[in-house]
């Protein structure tokens, strides 16, 4: 799902090509998109097969016999989950900054770019042979490969923006668009709920209906933001059109700090009544 992530968003230059005016708009929504896709089955599957699996096998009991209480179990695994979670979407965000400096396809034969293309494909190689390197002395490749890809690209993408178009050195964040930044922050938020949720469903759910539940909530947060709000069931649905920034900024758009504080707060409110369901839920479940 990681490599996937990256190449879907890597590969979105030449499909915002196609849009008449405003490929860097189109490529950022798709790319948004991407990760956004990307991040809410990366963690239902891992939240799904992690706490939900080892209630069914009864392996959960392992942990419950020490002196830890439920509570700090469900924390734990969502730390865990989160912290997968973020490493991964690093990688997609350089990712995605790596596609904005190299531009679309019209745009890159107008001006000379730093040669973004040759720095991916350098740091995803690297990332891939040290994690080969790093199994065959027994350790986890995947763990190591999205370690890699995250330095890697980070890396690439810092190098990438610190080259001037006349070969010339540059401060990265002088010229990085902050609304785009702060998008892949929103996404990134939103992507944590909807891993709450699989978290919470799977101390009941099987990992089928962990992963449907954790996509309806997705469906149903967008509609509810776009046709619903202010209704009677938009109050038990989290509205994640809050964490949606991408329409205003294809309609050129601009995104204040304080909205980004205020929707962070709003996601980590959500956050925490959707783990404190989870832990009452948790707390209730017969695991012996």
């Amino acid at each position: 799902m990681l490599l996937l992530g990256i190449i879907l968003v890597g590969i979105s230059p030449l499909l915002s090509a196609f849009a008449l005016g405003d490929e860097d708009r189109l490529l950022v929504d798709i790319s948004l998109s991407t990760m956004l896709c990307c991040g809410l089955f990366l963690g239902s599957f891992t939240a799904a097969s992690n706490l939900g699996d080892e209630i069914r096998r009864r392996t959960v009991m392992v942990l419950l016999t020490k002196p830890v209480s439920r509570t700090t179990v469900l924390l734990g695994k969502f730390t865990g989950i989160a912290f997968s979670l973020t490493i991964a979407q690093l990688s997609w965000m350089a990712t995605l900054l790596l596609a904005l400096r190299h531009r679309t396809i019209h745009a890159h034969y107008v001006e000379d770019q730093a040669p973004v293309l040759w720095l991916s494909i350098a740091a995803i190689a690297v990332a891939l042979i040290h994690a080969a390197h790093a199994h065959r002395r027994g350790r986890s490749f995947p763990a190591t490969l999205s370690r890699n890809c995250a330095c890697t690209l980070v890396l690439a993408a810092l190098i990438a923006w610190s080259w001037a178009p006349d070969g010339s050195f540059r401060l990265p964040w002088t010229v990085l668009d902050s609304n785009v930044i702060w998008a892949m922050v929103l996404v990134h938020e939103g992507v944590l709920i909807l891993s709450a949720v699989a978290l919470a469903a799977s101390t009941r759910l099987p990992a089928p209906a962990t992963i449907a539940l954790s996509l309806a909530t997705l469906l149903c947060g967008v509609i509810v933001g776009s046709l619903t709000r202010g209704t009677f069931w938009s109050r038990w649905i989290p509205d994640l059109q809050r964490l949606w920034i991408s329409d205003g900024l294809i309609r050129g758009g601009e995104i204040s700090l304080a909205t980004v504080v205020w929707a962070s707060l709003w996601a980590l409110l959500i956050l925490s009544a959707v783990l404190s369901l989870g832990a009452a839920l948790f707390a209730r479940r017969d695991v012996s």
